[in-house]
């Protein structure tokens, strides 16, 4: 059973805005992610993701289920094919959890 410690994981570039450092399965991925204040483009995806809030402050909207203000400890479900997006109000670090994993992450890959 391999064990990681996100201290000594590489923190990288994971698009143009967010930084992260992941780590994945052949079935699942979890990334911890820092997130600068600013907008969170309306969005969807064909996987299932699970953010669980460290630190800071987010506004998100969930397609069809309203608007939700999160911080440390709460967690976010968020279904494959739902619209979702926001703002990040205060720099925040959360544990999205993503299953399948997203490819668009596939690219990053630690020596483990």
């Amino acid at each position: 059973m391999p064990v990681h410690n996100w201290d000594k994981l590489e923190r990288k570039a994971l698009n143009p805005v967010i930084t992260g450092k992941v780590v994945q399965t052949e079935k699942a991925m979890v990334a911890r992610i820092t997130c600068p204040v600013g907008p969170v483009n309306m969005h969807t995806h064909d996987f299932d993701q699970i953010t669980n809030m460290l630190r800071g402050k987010m506004r998100w909207v969930i397609g069809g289920e309203g608007e939700y203000i999160v911080g440390p400890n709460d967690v976010m479900l968020m279904r494959a094919g739902v619209a979702h997006g926001g703002e990040v109000l205060e720099e925040a670090e959360y544990l999205d959890v993503f299953v399948p994993p997203r490819q668009d992450f596939s690219w990053y890959k630690q020596n483990l």
